[in-house]
């Protein structure tokens, strides 16, 4: 009998410009991407038309601009330079996954 494979949550990843050298913003998603490795799959997405496809937008930003834009359509969770230390504890939070 064959098993039946568990579907993952999709994350569209939205990235800011990278201003604040000192985040590493690449490392903070390696983060998440290694943690969630088996429930969730993430994707880098900006184009508005295709959020509906997601569960969630990570927005990942270095600092209050908060440049990568927000999703209107479906929930936002944003690690920035205050929470990108607990990266792992706020996503889990948010998502319950």
């Amino acid at each position: 009998m064959a098993r039946k494979k568990k579907t993952k949550h999709k994350i569209a990843v939205r990235m800011c410009a990278g201003c604040f050298c000192k985040f590493d913003r690449r490392k903070v998603l390696q983060t998440l991407v290694d943690a969630f490795a088996e429930t969730c799959t993430f994707e880098y997405s900006y184009k508005k038309q295709e959020e509906k496809k997601y569960d969630l937008v990570l927005r990942i930003s270095g600092c209050d601009s908060e440049c990568a834009e927000a999703s209107e359509v479906i929930d936002n969770l944003v690690i920035d330079h205050n929470n990108w230390e607990n990266a792992v504890a706020v996503f889990a939070e948010k998502t319950g996954w």
